[in-house]
């Protein structure tokens, strides 16, 4: 049995070791058993080393995936705002700005002048206001500023009618005006310390500002221009703003800044499209074209797009007549006048501006465009649409163009014959008359129709001094034949 031994050992040593390697590792390192069999003393036993198995390393259990949450945008840090400073009240800053306005200093009271205007705009309503404005005042004429103090002293009166200063500052406006404004002006400022019968201050206001632009616009123009775009801001959409933007613009154009002018009203029709003074604003601005700014083109251009806008305004009949007068003084364009002209006779009819269209028609005629045959039209159909002297004055005028311009001594007779047939009964009727025979006897040399005529001015003015004349000279062209 020994020599099986051996072979029984390694393998049994093998299979040992692969249970070891299998087996979850133990607490102490494995130790062999102390015998299997009890081997031969006299025969050795090759030792055999049995590697210990390597324990098997556990993989670490996996972690639960913690979600990643994005890192907030982090805002920039801001500096720490300190707290505004504690500003005192009306009392306070009216108390300031009086003390400075007091200060003997003129350069201290030159400044607070700036002081007192932000006051009276900061705090319109306060109780100091009127006496700010009252100061104010006062500091412009230290300042030889009249007309702006004057301004500010009507604003106060319009604006605190009923407030202790009020007496005081009309009595102080009365005063500038009387040493200060031209004797042209002193009677219409002196009229607007009578303050209109409404209750509302932006009525007051608008009103006055309104009045000086009409009646006086070169008597306060940059202040009372400063106080009506200070009035736009502090009351917008007041139902004067249109009127004021006017007013504005009158101020302007009187005080030669068309430009200016120009603008203000461009910005009427801009901003006011409901305004009843647009086709006022547009005539305005074909008049500051054609006179101050001198573009005729321009000037033209806006009167036929007042014409076209508004054909129904009041002003139509003017920008005709100011584009037919640009059209022949300036352009030179004679048959474009006679068509403004002819326009007016088409929309005015049997008025004096139809009467004045068909002179100037006739007179553009005959002397720009050498056509009397036209003028003599022309002044016929005046005759008809108007009569009276000036129809009598028409036909007078067309016999002449017939005989001097065209020497049609017939048409001369016939316009002559005329006048004493429409118009039997004027002055000029028996000469008329008398004449057209004298042209058939002498230029016309028919003999028989200036018997027929000088007969007719016996018989149809039997008691004008021509009568008897005319009934001699009949006799003796008869009994020549």
């Amino acid at each position: 049995m020994k020599p099986i031994l051996l072979p029984l050992l390694l393998c049994a040593a093998t299979s040992f070791a692969q249970e070891e390697a299998s087996a979850p590792p133990a607490a102490a390192p494995f130790a062999p058993a102390a015998e299997v069999s009890e081997a031969p003393k006299d025969v050795p036993v090759p030792v055999v080393e049995v590697p210990k198995a390597e324990p098997k390393k556990e993989e670490p259990k996996a972690e639960p995936k913690e979600e990643v949450k994005p890192e907030p945008k982090l805002e920039p840090k801001l500096k720490a705002v300190p707290a505004a400073a504690k500003v005192v009240g009306s009392e306070e800053e009216f108390a300031f700005a009086k003390a400075s306005a007091e200060d003997a200093d003129g350069k201290v009271q030159e400044a607070a002048m700036e002081e007192l205007a932000v006051f009276v705009r900061r705090y319109p309503a306060s109780e100091q206001a009127p006496e700010a404005m009252l100061l104010l005042a006062g500091l412009k004429q230290k300042q030889g500023d009249w007309q702006p103090a004057t301004a500010s002293l009507l604003r106060l009166l319009y604006e605190y009618p009923d407030t202790k200063v009020g007496l005081r500052a009309k009595s102080d406006f009365l005063t500038v005006i009387e040493k200060k404004a031209s004797r042209k002006h002193r009677a219409i400022l002196n009229e607007l310390v009578k303050l209109p019968e409404t209750a509302d201050k932006a009525d007051r206001l608008s009103a006055l500002w309104q009045k000086i632009a009409e009646q006086a616009p070169d008597a306060l123009y940059e202040p009372v221009a400063a106080e009506i775009r200070d009035f736009t801001v502090r009351f917008p959409g007041h139902k004067d703003g249109d009127k004021l933007q006017g007013a504005l613009a009158r101020l302007h154009a009187a005080n030669d800044k068309p430009a200016v002018a120009l603008l203000s009203w461009r910005k009427l029709l801009a901003l006011y499209p409901e305004s009843a003074s647009r086709s006022a604003a547009q005539m305005a601005v074909g008049d500051l074209y054609s006179d101050s700014l001198r573009d005729p083109k321009k000037a033209i251009d806006a009167y036929q797009e007042l014409v076209e806008k508004y054909p129904k305004a009041r002003e139509v009949q003017a920008a005709l007549e100011n584009s037919a007068r640009l059209f022949d003084d300036k352009l030179r364009q004679y048959s474009l006048a006679v068509e403004m002209h002819e326009r007016i006779v088409k929309l005015f009819p049997k008025t004096p501006a139809s009467l004045k269209a068909l002179k100037s028609i006739a007179r553009l005629q005959r002397d720009r465009l050498s056509a009397s045959d036209d003028a003599i039209k022309t002044l016929m159909r005046l005759s008809s649409l108007h009569g009276g002297q000036d129809g009598i004055d028409a036909l007078l005028q067309a016999a002449e163009y017939a005989r001097r311009d065209l020497k049609d001594f017939a048409r001369q007779a016939e316009l002559l014959r005329k006048v004493s047939e429409d118009y039997a009964g004027a002055k000029e009727a028996p000469q008329a008359l008398y004449d057209a025979a004298g042209v058939y006897e002498d230029a016309l040399k028919d003999n028989a129709k200036a018997i027929e005529l000088y007969k007719a001015v016996g018989s149809k003015f039997p008691s004008h001094k021509l009568a008897k004349k005319a009934e001699a000279r009949a006799a003796k062209l008869g009994s020549a034949n």
